[in-house]
């Protein structure tokens, strides 16, 4: 071959390396494992995904001091509603990165037509998923998760319960997640799932607590929690599987109070905190490795008292009591 012809090879390997593009399989990526069910807790390294996904809640209810559900008088209605755009990076093999930030709409429905409206920001979330141990029978991980405060944590007016032109979208603190995850898959048609998380809630100052007869410098101290999570996944056919999932929480006492030139004094929030469960139904269909359709529907079964926060509008602190659905779309290459 004469130099023409060994030009026209090295131009033919230089054409076949400029298809590679952005939503191709890179030489570096990892293998990903079609059936859910013995899917590790991590992406394989090199893959992404991007994702959007929505959740709505109707509630004609709270709950009392002692946890039981009421009506709501006048018959006010509340709508929650998030729209959430998340990204998923396999970093390497054992360890997994994400982002999700909300997009928040919350609506009071009140007598004669009347609405309360929100919709902005809600608070981000960053973690990190790892997976030290790939060849164990059951896969054992750990993740991290911060919670920063992004969304709107000043109230429209004074805030107080008669006197709510607008909702909340933030708590405006800042929460960090500790979580333990193991999952075993039985006779490769079902999974079965647990995990035992710690969240630590951050004091800070925030718009919607002020002294009273005073200015500003109104501080909260969420309680923290402790999470316990179960679920069961099982395999329909090929890329389609459901799975159930029991929640758990516990939340430790809330405090507020002021934030002086040398010290913080807090008082405990009457009610605050308490017992939540919930539970969730998730329909899954994979069509193909690249993409992911979800669909869920979620009811919380006991909780504490939800009228404290109820006029913010913060569902992190306490959410109303009502169904939720929701569903995902998720690309990955």
């Amino acid at each position: 071959m004469g130099g023409f012809g060994a030009l026209a090879v090295s131009i033919g390997a230089l054409t076949g390396a400029a298809d590679a593009g952005p939503f191709t399989a890179k030489a570096s990526q990892g293998d990903w494992v079609a059936d859910a069910v013995v899917r590790p807790l991590v992406m394989p390294k090199g893959w992404l995904e991007v994702g959007v996904s929505a959740d709505t809640k109707l509630s004609t209810q709270y709950r009392g001091g002692d946890g039981q559900l009421r009506a709501q008088p006048d018959d006010l209605k509340w709508r929650y509603s998030r729209l959430w755009f998340e990204l998923r990076q396999g970093f390497s093999d054992r360890i997994t990165l994400y982002g999700r930030v909300p997009i928040v709409d919350a609506r009071l429905d009140l007598a004669m037509g009347s609405q309360v409206s929100t919709t902005d920001v809600g608070d981000a979330r960053l973690g990190v998923v790892v997976q030290p141990w790939l060849d164990w029978p059951a896969d054992l991980g750990f993740s991290l998760e911060l919670k920063t405060p992004t969304g709107v944590e000043w109230p429209e007016g004074s805030g107080g319960p008669d006197d709510t032109n607008g909702f909340l979208t933030g708590t405006g603190t800042t929460d960090l997640s500790a979580r333990v995850h193991g999952q075993l898959t039985v006779l490769e048609r079902i999974r079965l799932g647990a995990q035992l998380g710690y969240v630590y809630k951050f004091a800070a100052i925030v718009g919607y607590v002020e002294e009273v007869g005073g200015f500003g410098n109104g501080v909260i101290a969420p309680g923290n929690e402790v999470h316990l999570g179960t679920s069961a996944m099982g395999k329909v056919v090929d890329g389609v599987s459901v799975s159930v999932a029991g929640h758990y929480r516990h939340t430790a006492e809330f405090q507020i109070g002021v934030s002086g030139p040398d010290e913080r004094v807090l008082r405990p929030i009457k009610p605050s905190g308490g017992d939540w469960f919930d539970a969730r139904l998730t329909l899954s269909l994979e069509p193909s490795e690249h993409w992911l359709v979800e669909g869920w529907a979620e009811r919380d079964l006991a909780g504490g008292d939800t009228r404290t926060f109820a006029h913010l509008g913060l569902e992190d602190f306490a959410p109303q009591p009502g169904w939720t659905y929701g569903s995902r779309v998720a690309f990955r290459w």
